[in-house]
């Protein structure tokens, strides 16, 4: 900590972070259809639940986070630290959003294509830097708002809902696509539209309050994320049960290998994927934060493809480099911006330096 109660941020460890977090979170459908299909590796055969289970896995994801902080503290001998943290909006924010963005991102893996959901919640760098320069005053510039209708095209390619088929290039705006894999990919989408809000969000609220403790912050964030995952699959298994909408009442009937594949989603994805994440945002400016993000894309895909079999179509893989390149892009070029201006302040403090002894 240096003068001013200023936290200085170790970016090494930052980069670290982000990268174990971007891969267990990458792991979310490996472990999310392991735990809820009745033939893990053929989702025609349907869930042993209601739909609603995928917001349950989520809420299962923020309590073992809790466990976990709550353990950390009494290891670290943190306890105190926590209970003089000041608690503000941002902090509880940041763990409503994140619990909002997991639970509609898991029910998104479930009845969705793994391309589908993974490019979907990865609009969420682009939200964070939307909210940044509204908010924060961050600069954007006309190249950014470009990627911003990029990404937006990589949705529609990666959706279906325009590109390149036998007839030449299509518009179709019809989101109640269903395929025999995926009987409510519409909805899926939809999911997985608002989970890269909600995680957008939750990536806007993590930059502030750097001077938080890391453990004291994610004990809070995790209660915050719980609450709201858990809300969610009340209101869906409320829609489900007393709504009479087919198919979203929990129905629970999970075997012991779901529920392996549960606890699995829990730990890895959970406080392992989501401790780190809160250590890179305290420690990594935005856009190193948001271009080592996108290192989820890749995994997920793989787990996808070799896993789950599911090929990636010319569309798909146009809306994967639209979406990527077009949200990496500001990122990148604020990181790249930022070295420069770090290197040039170098060069000029070594310049001083050595004018400095000529003179002396």
């Amino acid at each position: 900590m240096s003068a001013g109660n200023q936290y200085v941020m170790n970016t090494k460890v930052g980069a670290i972070a982000m990268l174990i977090s971007a891969t267990g979170m990458g792991l979310v459908p490996l472990f999310s259809r392991w735990a809820t299909r009745t033939d893990m590796f053929d989702g025609s055969k349907g869930l042993n639940a209601g739909n609603s289970i995928g917001a349950l896995m989520a809420t299962g994801r923020m309590g073992m986070g809790i466990i976990f902080f709550v353990c950390l503290l009494f290891l670290l001998k943190k306890v105190k630290v926590w209970r003089e943290l000041k608690v503000s909006p941002a902090i509880i924010m940041g763990g409503v959003m994140i619990g909002l963005s997991l639970g509609c991102y898991v029910t998104a893996t479930l009845l969705t294509s793994v391309a589908n959901a993974i490019l979907l919640i990865y609009i969420g760098p682009v939200v964070c830097i939307i909210l940044a320069r509204i908010f924060r005053k961050e600069p954007m510039t006309v190249i950014h708002y470009v990627c911003l209708v990029i990404v937006f095209a990589g949705m529609l390619f990666g959706n279906g809902l325009m590109g390149f088929k036998e007839g030449g290039f299509f518009f179709d705006f019809n989101l109640s696509t269903s395929t025999p894999d995926f009987p409510l990919a519409g909805i899926g989408n939809l999911a997985g539209l608002l989970s890269g809000f909600f995680y957008g969000s939750s990536m806007f609220f993590n930059g502030y309050r750097k001077d938080a403790d890391t453990v004291a912050r994610g004990v809070w964030n995790f209660i915050a994320a719980t609450v709201a995952s858990g809300s969610l699959t009340l209101a869906l298994n409320f829609v489900g049960t007393v709504g009479g909408v087919e198919g979203w009442a929990l129905d629970l009937h999970l075997t012991p290998f779901n529920w392996v594949g549960a606890v699995l989603l829990w730990i890895v994805c959970g406080p392992i994927a989501l401790g780190f994440l809160l250590v890179a945002g305290r420690n990594l400016p935005a856009p190193d934060y948001g271009i080592i993000a996108y290192w989820e894309v890749p995994v997920a895909l793989f787990v996808g493809l070799v896993v789950y079999s599911e090929a990636l179509t010319i569309n798909t893989i146009l809306g994967i480099i639209l979406v990527v390149g077009g949200g990496a892009y500001p990122s990148l070029s604020m990181f790249l911006q930022s070295r420069k201006l770090k290197a040039n302040a170098t060069k000029a403090s070594t310049q001083q330096e050595e004018k400095a002894l000529v003179t002396e």
